[in-house]
């Protein structure tokens, strides 16, 4: 045992995370779906609905179990074999500063508990959305208290912690808004997760990495369950609990190096996020120039333009995925040690030429 412990590598480890999380994830969706009808969190068709049966929204408990278990498991894990692993295996020395993070990994689950159980209760009952809002800002308390901000040349804290707690709030919302076709906020999610888990892999943040690949192994099982058609939807529960996390997630990781000749690198999260912060803003442009409540749902998004343009919703969400594919990748670029203003404003360029692109191509299948 002790030699199969001295013989892991990061590649190994990544792997085991990614299928077991995925595994577990395909296993516990159905099994929480069963439970929508029981639990009270089913989705009622009619309206600006397109299902035209009942469906459980309980596939956030899916995400949310499966991504604590083997997260838990793993820290667990890391825990019971530090001595056997001693400096012998690559994965050594990181496992042994486990037990360093914890508290800032508790001050993470009670957010992410938190802001888990407001979606179920939201599910059930339809919060209010000011309370709803209230809720989430609620949630990145426990990261404050936990010293868990932005930080990135800000000399002042609470202008970092201000610019947190809009952060978090922000891609909570926005995956909450994206999540309304099938496979849409899972899949986009997935997408991220990948992307974000390689920028934190060739920077050398492991336990980073290890986190966005368990993200990305949960969403790929769950998706399983969740693509067109759907037999599962994953809920405010879910969507809230996605978005947090990835919020969370990119205000830890760390994107600027030290000898890289711009700042610009900085800049990677909100590129790598740019298809769900656009639908989000544009979905709330529309309302606000329409006069209608910013937070009240509507066939407004991304999704339903590709759709009145005349694509299908499953091929609505595929070249959904295609242009978040488009616009990470570029955040890639960002991460070369010879990177230049030039090419990073060059990076910027397309992110920004791709929702030009987007925009354009809506105006014109109006007319």
């Amino acid at each position: 045992m002790e030699r199969l412990i001295a013989s892991l590598n990061w590649p190994v480890c990544y792997t085991i995370l990614l299928v077991g999380s995925a595994a577990v994830a395909w296993i516990l969706t159905p099994v929480v779906a069963r439970l929508g009808r029981p639990l009270g969190l089913l989705d009622m068709p009619g309206g600006r609905k397109t299902h035209a049966r009942p469906m459980p929204r309980s596939g956030g408990i899916a995400l949310f179990a499966t991504f604590w278990l083997v997260v838990g498991v793993s820290v667990v894990a890391a825990i019971v074999a530090q001595k056997s692993v001693a400096q012998a295996a690559p994965v050594g020395p990181i496992m042994r500063n486990v037990p360093q993070v914890l508290p800032k990994l508790a001050a993470v689950a009670a957010g992410a508990l938190w802001i888990f159980a407001v979606g179920l209760w939201d599910d059930r009952r339809a919060l209010r959305p000011s309370t709803k809002l209230f809720c989430q800002v609620v949630a990145v308390v426990p990261l404050l208290l936990a010293r868990i901000q932005i930080v990135s040349f800000i000399p002042w804290a609470w202008v970092g912690m201000l610019l947190t707690v809009a952060w978090v709030v922000l891609l909570i919302n926005s995956f909450n808004f994206l999540d309304n076709m099938d496979g849409l906020s899972a899949g986009v999610g997935a997408i991220v997760s990948a992307v974000l888990a390689w920028i934190s892999f060739r920077s050398g943040e492991r336990l980073m990495t290890a986190m966005f690949v368990v993200m990305l192994g949960t969403l790929l099982g769950f998706l399983r369950h969740n693509f067109s058609p759907a037999r599962v939807f994953m809920g405010d529960s879910g969507a809230m609990f996605l978005g947090y996390m990835l919020g969370v997630l990119t205000v830890l990781a760390t994107y600027y190096e030290r000898g890289v000749p711009t700042r610009l690198p900085v800049l990677t999260p909100l590129i790598v996020l740019g298809v769900p912060l656009f639908d989000t803003c544009s979905v709330l442009w529309i309302r606000w120039r329409e006069g209608r409540p910013l937070m009240q749902g509507d066939r407004n998004h991304f999704s339903h333009r590709l759709v009145n343009l005349g694509m299908s919703a499953p091929a609505a969400v595929v070249f959904i995925y295609l242009v978040t594919l488009c616009v990470a990748l570029g955040a890639l670029l960002l991460q070369l040690r010879e990177l230049k203003i030039a090419g990073a404003l060059l990076v910027a360029f397309q992110t920004v030429l791709w929702l030009v692109i987007i925009y354009l191509l809506e105006r014109l299948g109006k007319r």
